[in-house]
């Protein structure tokens, strides 16, 4: 079997890693675009400069709805405009307060300011503040960056453990409790779970579990014995050798 394909042992490190990975352009373009939007905002309190505009058009996007034909959303307000700056007529699009767009009339002035090095930074007066998008995609990409991170390295931890017992944990006597179906599919095909019972070296009992494919579950009967190797610190941490 190739080392980079998905099997019982590996399936949490892919499952971590493909989370990490997926959710981690979607935390930095939040980011990006939170930053961004705030840099723009100082600059525009400081550098910015006012000027009076002219609305063109004013819009109503209804709110989409759900299934059962009930809204999930309000209707977005837009609005378009131009203004004269010293280097040429600007044309912008903005989404604005449902209060804005009742007050705002086409053909009428409309407040605006914008960074003279770069007219198509601006703000209109009743814009709405525009993070929804990077607070959605920092939430989001966090989400699913952090738990992917938090699986992937709770697998590579216990992929150690197994090496490290492996090389140094007691050997004992596992007695097979049960096999039976896992959690995880792999290929719309379902693992399996075997519940091992050992005894370790202060006389007491412990349980153990290891992910297996169908094909090697089918090798284990309930009753059937096999090589455990458990950390002696901590006996409960223990790993299935089976038959040595």
């Amino acid at each position: 079997m190739s080392p980079l394909a998905i099997n019982p042992n590996n399936f949490w490190c892919w499952f971590g890693g493909i989370w990490f990975f997926c959710g981690l352009p979607f935390l930095s373009i939040g980011l990006y675009a939170g930053i961004e939007q705030v840099l723009v905002s100082k600059r525009l309190n400081v550098e910015g400069r006012s000027v009076e505009g002219m609305v063109l058009s004013k819009t109503v996007r209804p709110s989409s709805s759900s299934g059962s034909g009930r809204k999930n959303h309000s209707p977005t307000y837009e609005v378009t405009f131009r203004f004269l700056t010293p280097g040429g007529m600007v044309n912008g699009t903005t989404k604005v307060t449902s209060a804005t767009w009742d007050r705002l009339i086409e053909r009428k002035p409309i407040a605006i300011t914008y960074l003279p090095e770069d007219p198509q930074r601006y703000r209109v007066e009743g814009q709405n503040s525009g993070w929804v998008l990077p607070v959605m995609f920092t939430v989001i990409g966090g989400l699913f960056t952090v738990a992917g991170g938090f699986i992937w390295l709770r697998s590579k931890r216990q992929s150690r453990t197994t090496e490290r017992l492996k090389r140094e944990g007691m050997s004992a006597e596992g007695v097979v409790v049960e096999v039976r179906a896992g959690m995880i599919r792999i290929n719309r095909v379902q693992q399996m779970n075997l519940h091992y019972r050992y005894q370790y070296h202060r006389g007491k009992f412990h349980i153990g579990k290891i992910p297996l494919s169908p094909e090697e579950a089918e090798c284990w009967k309930e009753g059937e014995t096999g090589r455990v190797r458990y950390d002696r610190l901590r006996p409960q941490k223990s790993i299935w050798i089976g038959k040595a």
